[in-house]
């Protein structure tokens, strides 16, 4: 009978491993195969190399999303903070005629600082951080819509619109910035003691205070590193786009939740992984391209979004039914 070698040298039959933990890789690949064999424009540079892209501008939410989950919370707040910072950050640059490396770290600290009051109402009021951060989505929605408004349908300065192009080897530099950020983040969440934590937290909060982690801190930290990167992941976004484009940003928080459960994420706590995660955004990128290869309509797309994040909160939750309250 075939086997499998571990690290430790220890060989396990194949009917003894754990295939469930490389389903996200197996999927991909066979999305990836059908779409290369049934469409001959799939498989060219241009389209596979836009489809990174693209990927490169959303990663950082589905980060900011992984991080939470791991903790068991979540944030719906991080599409309309994304759409908030990239047309606040072009008021400053186009109004206010700020630099834009003044721009963008005040655009920073105000989507950290929404990070941060949406971290404090679900601490100190013992909050569902679901509810909590529905509220935030609707009113930072509403000042994303009114600057958007306020802008009309203005092209952003070329010192903005720059950002989002520049290349390194003829490569932009966000494909860099993705594939640096998972590789270390994903080791520092494996290996770093600080980062250890947020599991802990979110397989038992109360255990977690027991051993002395400061849980009431740990949350704080990471909603307002959440806020950071939906902000800066907008001001990317906003800058390839170079003008204000309205109902941006729209969904994607439900768009990087079912990323990140795709990647092996719950929404007990306690789980994810920064590299599955990314697989998981991935996934979801191909089968949009593919949807847009088969000539369907986009008004899909949503439908789509919307049965895979029900089949996987459908998954997550029979895999984790013992940790159901009833």
């Amino acid at each position: 009978m075939a086997t499998a070698t571990t690290t430790t040298g220890k060989r396990l039959k194949l009917h003894e491993v754990n295939w469930g933990s490389y389903s996200i890789y197996m999927v991909n690949v066979l999305a990836i195969v059908l779409l290369a064999l049934t469409r001959k424009n799939f498989p060219r540079y241009p389209n596979l190399y836009s489809l990174v892209f693209g990927l490169s501008m959303e990663f950082l939410l589905v980060l900011a999303t992984t991080f939470l989950l791991i903790m068991g919370e979540v944030d719906l707040s991080i599409g309309s903070v994304f759409a908030f910072a990239g047309v606040f950050t072009g008021y400053l640059v186009a109004n206010l005629e700020l630099p834009i490396w003044v721009s963008i770290p005040i655009t920073l600290c105000a989507t950290g600082i929404i990070g941060l009051i949406n971290g404090t109402l679900v601490v100190r009021l013992k909050a569902n951080s679901l509810m909590i951060t529905i509220g935030t989505m609707i009113l930072f929605r509403g000042v994303a819509d009114g600057l958007i408004n306020f802008l009309g349908g203005i092209t952003y300065p070329s010192e903005y619109r720059a950002i989002a192009g520049f290349k390194i080897f003829s490569v932009h530099f966000t494909i860099f910035l993705m594939l640096a950020a998972v590789i270390i983040l994903e080791y520092l969440l494996r290996n770093h003691a600080a980062f250890k934590k947020l599991f802990y937290i979110g397989s038992n909060t109360l255990s977690a205070r027991l051993y002395g982690i400061r849980v009431d801190r740990v949350k704080l930290s990471v909603f307002a590193a959440s806020g950071v990167l939906a902000g800066l992941a907008g001001i990317l976004a906003a800058s390839r786009s170079g003008q204000t484009v309205w109902n941006t940003g729209q969904g994607l928080e439900f768009k990087m939740i079912t990323a990140a459960i795709l990647g092996g994420a719950s929404l007990f706590g306690g789980k994810g992984s920064i590299v599955k995660s990314i697989l998981g955004l991935l996934l979801i990128a191909v089968i949009l391209n593919g949807l847009v290869m088969f000539n369907i309509n986009p008004v899909w797309t949503n439908v789509v979004v919307g049965i895979v994040l029900i089949i996987a909160i459908f998954v997550d939750t029979r895999i984790n039914r013992d940790k159901i309250e009833y």
